[in-house]
């Protein structure tokens, strides 16, 4: 999921809170009146993925949840709360989210390699304050690199993963993990907070035993042979 964060001290009697976006039709994505949601005008494309608090108009904490986000839900979504749907009193902040693929990437690692590169790139020139992570979610939670604090890094990861220094400048946000072993194969998802921006990409890591090799298996035949030359004489 991702949070859309909206707050205001603004309460008006009997209000509307709306969250739309301006390039869909109908451009409701979800819309509180008092204490309950009202979604029948609510656009397809979000049903059943979009929540708030329940005490939203209560607190001025409108921020909006949004479920199992995909490339489409990337847009520039407008918060506002006002007296009656076509009043709009204020629009209390804009959030524009945008994602970096649909789907995902897979890459292979063979046992015993060196290292492996998990991709992902976004626009070059970054400013100053983006931060990334890179997290697994199974077969639990774990921070597997964070640019900006590496005191939550989970152990199994501790001294493993690197990111290009120059991250900021070029873009490139790929991570590097090195001796990867039985374990490290799975789902990788790369997060990069940029302003106001949540850019998102899944990688999967395929870990890949390396098959008994060749020169173990003739020299296994070998000496099967020598057995039962031994055992014949």
């Amino acid at each position: 999921s991702v949070l859309l964060p909206c707050y205001s001290d603004i309460q008006p009697e009997d209000p509307f809170l709306i969250w739309t976006r301006s390039d869909l039709s109908p451009n409701f994505v979800h819309l509180r009146r008092e204490n309950d949601d009202d979604l029948k005008n609510q656009n397809q494309r979000f049903r059943n993925r979009t929540s708030m608090n329940p005490d939203a108009l209560d607190t001025g904490n409108f921020s909006l949840t949004l479920r199992k986000p995909e490339r489409f839900d990337g847009g520039n979504y407008s918060c506002s709360i006002s007296k009656s749907v076509g009043s709009v009193m204020t629009a209390a902040s804009f959030k524009h989210i945008h994602f970096l693929s649909v789907g995902q990437q897979e890459v292979e690692v063979t046992e015993g390699s060196d290292s492996v590169v998990l991709p992902c790139r976004t626009s070059s020139l970054l400013p100053e304050d983006t931060s990334v992570e890179w997290t697994r979610s199974e077969p639990e939670f774990m921070m597997v690199h964070s640019s900006s604090n590496q005191r939550n890094q989970d152990g199994f990861y501790r001294d493993r993963t690197e990111m290009s220094k120059d991250f900021l400048r070029t873009g490139d946000v790929s991570l590097t993990l090195r001796n990867p072993r039985d374990g490290d194969g799975g789902r990788y998802v790369c997060t990069v907070h940029r302003d106001q921006d949540v850019l998102r990409q899944t990688v999967v890591l395929k870990y890949v035993k390396e098959p008994f090799p060749s020169w173990a298996s003739a020299l296994l035949v070998l000496l099967v042979l020598v057995l039962i030359v031994s055992a014949g004489v």
